[in-house]
């Protein structure tokens, strides 16, 4: 797939034909370890499941009740948390994407252009850099300034650092977060 823009991201994932029915609800937080907003989108019904492999192994993102959890800092330190919940409100997986800029559209929704770098961290600690290739395509095409290039990976190596030294940190943080919803299967 060729990039030709900046990819705008939007919190209730529209669009996204994979989806038939969600729900999603929003928050406000003001913890010691999160100050913004968290919003959460459960998979109703969809017309079929998402698996991505990392590591040689197959995960399962989105099935039939399954959630997604998305932090966006209310002091953004350049990216956006998406943890991924199953049936049964288990963590599968956190992504990391590295960003450009959040916003909101006309009706409150959330959204963030996209730096195409990714860090995704499983409940077992294991951590992944992912789309090098998708940051350099998008240097090399002009869709990202040098500026923004350098951005993206200085982000993704404190991120990196960070959950090196306390992997633990935002996989607490998530299952704390997402215990704040109500579970509920429309």
């Amino acid at each position: 797939m060729k990039l030709t823009k900046m990819k705008r991201k939007y919190a209730d994932r529209r669009g996204w034909r994979r989806i038939i029915s969600s729900h999603t609800r929003k928050k406000q937080f003001m913890w010691p370890d999160f100050h913004g907003e968290a919003v959460l989108i459960q998979f109703n019904e969809i017309k079929a499941p998402l698996s991505v492999v990392y590591g040689g192994v197959r995960t399962k993102i989105v099935d039939q009740n399954y959630s997604w959890l998305q932090l966006f800092p209310a002091h953004s330190p350049n990216f956006v948390l998406t943890a991924m919940f199953n049936a049964k409100q288990r963590l599968v997986q956190c992504y990391f994407d590295v960003i450009h800029q959040v916003g909101r559209d006309e009706q409150g929704v959330p959204w963030f252009d996209d730096l195409y770098l990714d860090l995704i961290l499983f409940p077992n600690h294991r951590l992944y850099l992912v789309d090098e290739d998708e940051l350099h395509e998008a240097l090399e095409s002009g869709i990202i300034t040098p500026k923004m290039y350098e951005k993206s990976w200085r982000t993704a190596h404190r991120l990196m650092q960070f959950i090196n030294r306390d992997p633990e940190h935002f996989l607490s943080l998530v299952r704390d977060v997402r215990s704040t919803f109500p579970y509920s299967r429309l």
